[in-house]
């Protein structure tokens, strides 16, 4: 069964500062190819959602996977609506643990 991916309204400007990071030190083609990693490894949670690291003591339900080699996608997985949550996207070591707690996690 498919769930339905949803984002926090944070997580665009999340994949923006990845965007322009990746632009800085190595250019528009590796930027594109992190992010196309990052959406692949996004679009996977509609069918294997229970994966990755459970991090309760952050915020009940957290989740966590790799994306690629430097993203970490933070998530809640919602079973009666049948909807991934994808609350932050982090990349090259950026706190994403703070990022949860910014957004209300």
């Amino acid at each position: 069964m498919n769930y339905r991916i949803k984002f926090h309204p944070l997580v665009a400007r999340d994949l923006d500062t990845i965007a322009k990071a990746i632009i800085d030190y190595a250019g528009p083609d590796i930027a594109a190819r992190k992010l196309a990693e990052i959406e692949a490894a996004v679009a996977t949670l509609k069918t294997t959602l229970h994966k990755g690291s459970t991090r309760d003591e952050i915020a009940s339900g957290l989740r966590a996977i790799p994306a690629g080699r430097k993203a970490v996608i933070a998530f809640l997985v919602d079973d009666n609506a049948k909807e991934v949550l994808i609350y932050a996207i982090t990349y090259g070591g950026a706190d994403w643990i703070a990022r949860i707690g910014a957004r209300g996690g």
